[in-house]
């Protein structure tokens, strides 16, 4: 069952910066209507960008929220199209109500074809949102297209989603952004979830060349299977594989703190795999790596 917004307590979310955050959605009664102002105490409120309307800021807290709606235009009769028409079985005007009893009784592409209706502006109409909000600390709502937030909710607010951003939980999907992170770095071969019997977190399979260009002479195969004298030489490559201990789900106290987390995990693991980039040794027959010190190669085992 569909509850109104009377029904729900109303919260303010005080944001670190000093903005008054609130959750405003069109209320059921006037999801036709277009929404044309929301005053904090009189005063016009910011919406925030990317939440399709839902949130809005305002630089004090709020004691009072209005919004302005302004109606479609309302139908309030038919006329006929073409006076010449008129007789006793089709008027000049039908009401309404008459409208939809004859259109339910005659062929309704008749009256179609004959009449137009008479439409006019309706008043604008004032809802109040709250009077009494419970302030809740806390960020922006996270933004479409981000990692999703699982949010540990207090009874109260169990069916109050627009709010799960503010309290402990975790981000799921780590492990698909970042796979798709390693696989654009270079000389990465494979990157995926660990399978079973592996250690938990990311395989990373990487294909590295010599410090000193290494190639090997690679035959054509013919169409029938056959080995060719003619072919071409392929570099030769080491291939290295990393266990990346990482786990799918970020946890945080709140979204903000868990995104900040997200963030930095990105950048540290795709650093360690950025950093096995390096160049095979020659003199280890790959066992090695080499590193430029002072421009000069060194290898280290």
């Amino acid at each position: 069952m569909t509850k109104n917004l009377a029904d729900f307590e109303q919260y303010a979310v005080q944001h670190s910066d000093g903005r008054w955050l609130y959750h405003l959605p069109i209320p059921r009664e006037h999801r036709s209507a277009r929404r044309i102002s929301v005053l904090a105490d009189g005063k016009p409120m910011s919406e925030l960008p990317g939440t399709q309307g839902l949130w809005w800021s305002s630089d004090q807290p709020a004691h009072q929220i209005t919004a302005r709606f302004r109606l479609g235009r309302k139908v309030v009769g038919y006329r006929l199209r073409d006076l010449s028409a008129r007789s006793e079985r089709f008027p000049e005007q039908l009401p309404v109500d008459r409208w939809h009893e004859r259109t339910r009784t005659d062929h309704g592409e008749v009256l179609l074809e004959l009449y137009e209706s008479v439409t006019e502006e309706q008043p604008e109409q004032e809802y109040v949102y709250g009077t009494d909000f419970k302030v809740l600390g806390g960020a922006e709502p996270p933004s479409p297209g981000g990692p999703a937030w699982v949010a540990e909710l207090p009874y109260t607010l169990t069916e109050r989603p627009e709010y799960r951003h503010l309290f402990p939980g975790y981000l799921a999907g780590l492990h698909e952004v970042l796979t798709a992170q390693i696989r654009a770095l270079p000389h990465v071969e494979y990157c995926h979830t660990a399978r079973r019997g592996e250690p938990v977190g990311l395989k990373v399979t990487i294909k590295v060349p010599f410090h000193q260009p290494v190639s090997r002479w690679q035959p054509n195969i013919g169409a029938n299977g056959r080995v060719l004298k003619s072919g071409r030489h392929v570099p030769v490559t080491v291939r290295h594989t990393l266990h990346l201990p990482v786990r799918d789900e970020v946890p945080g106290s709140d979204y903000a703190s868990a995104l900040a987390t997200w963030h930095e995990l990105l950048e540290f693991w795709t650093g360690v795999v950025g950093e096995a980039n390096v160049r095979a040794c020659n003199t280890c027959d790959g066992t090695g790596h080499v590193l430029d010190v002072d421009d000069a190669a060194r290898c280290r085992s």
